[in-house]
């Protein structure tokens, strides 16, 4: 009895250790494509049924079918030729994101004999995406008084594409106190500098309207753009000048006290608080016009204060 028991084992081991071996063997090596994103709908990826030595006849009677592994279906396997084709445009983005690498991972069984083959399809990138910028305008206030080569940082362009058809360089419309310097990040993401080349100066141009393009490397390029609005703010870089260099009043001895003598009129080409004017008497005016003529601080009037 416990001979009988012994033979029976021995032949269960033998028996999943040739299950084992079939399996084993079946799934071993991995069956590789390549593919670029966005083929048209049943468009043949491969002939399996050539590929992996299998017997186009059989292949229905043996039913054969397609297990995609942690992906939704966008291949599938004809029956009746072998051929892998595409049941679904594939998006690279959306299925894979930004990663370097995209594969969708599959198996195709076979029964009768159980056969079991490893597929992956390499999804390649094609140049389906434009560079663009997350905001259409960046917004940026550099004082007059900023010395030229100093930097400001810009909002980098992004790009779902990856490798040559991500973003390459940029380039900034033409500005004679403006240039840009192309950087690479530690990722190999590519952004850009602002580089201020000649000073600026609010009283003859106030706002400066730039735009950034950022490039792929792709085959054609795309491309995309974004605003760069630079406001100069105003530093006290202008002293108050009269309307005219001299005056020259007549006035009667007799005019009574309160009269008008001369309005005075001083404009600043600063802005805000810079440009505010006040009127007042130089150290070398003597203390007896002083005492006669009036200077209104805020308005320039200077009326007659006492005897003439």
């Amino acid at each position: 009895m416990g001979s009988d028991l012994t033979m029976q084992s021995r032949k269960r081991y033998v028996a999943l250790v040739i299950l084992f071996f079939f399996v084993n063997h079946g799934t071993s090596s991995v069956t590789h494509y390549s593919i670029p994103e966005e083929m048209k709908e049943g468009s043949v990826v491969a002939n399996l049924a050539s590929d992996l030595s299998l017997d186009v006849k059989t292949l229905s009677q043996r039913k054969m079918r397609l297990d995609l592994i942690a992906n939704k279906k966008h291949v599938d396997v004809n029956k009746e030729t072998g051929e892998l084709y595409v049941v679904e445009k594939i998006d690279r983005e959306y299925i894979c994101n930004t990663k370097s690498s995209c594969y969708l991972k599959m198996e195709v069984i076979l029964e009768n004999p159980l056969r079991i083959f490893n597929i992956e399809v390499e999804i390649l990138d094609i140049n389906d995406n434009a560079p663009h910028f997350r905001r259409d305008a960046i917004h940026l206030d550099i004082s007059e008084a900023t010395p030229a080569g100093e930097r400001f940082s810009l909002s980098n362009a992004v790009d779902p594409d990856v490798g040559s058809n991500s973003v390459k360089t940029y380039h900034l419309s033409e500005s004679e106190h403006f240039t840009i310097e192309v950087q690479t990040g530690r990722d190999g993401s590519k952004f850009a500098d602002l580089i201020l080349k000649k000073a600026l100066d609010r009283e003859q141009q106030a706002v400066h309207n730039l735009i950034l393009t950022a490039v792929d490397g792709g085959t054609p390029a795309r491309s995309g753009t974004a605003s760069v609005i630079v406001h100069v703010l105003d530093t006290n870089d202008n002293a108050p000048t009269f309307d005219k260099p001299m005056y020259n009043v007549q006035i009667t001895e007799n005019s009574p006290i309160g009269s008008v003598v001369i309005h005075l009129n001083a404009t600043d080409l600063d802005e805000g608080s810079n440009s505010d004017v006040t009127y007042s008497y130089s150290l070398y005016t003597s203390e007896k016009t002083q005492e006669t003529f009036h200077l209104n601080p805020s308005t320039g009037e200077i009326t007659v204060k006492g005897m003439l």
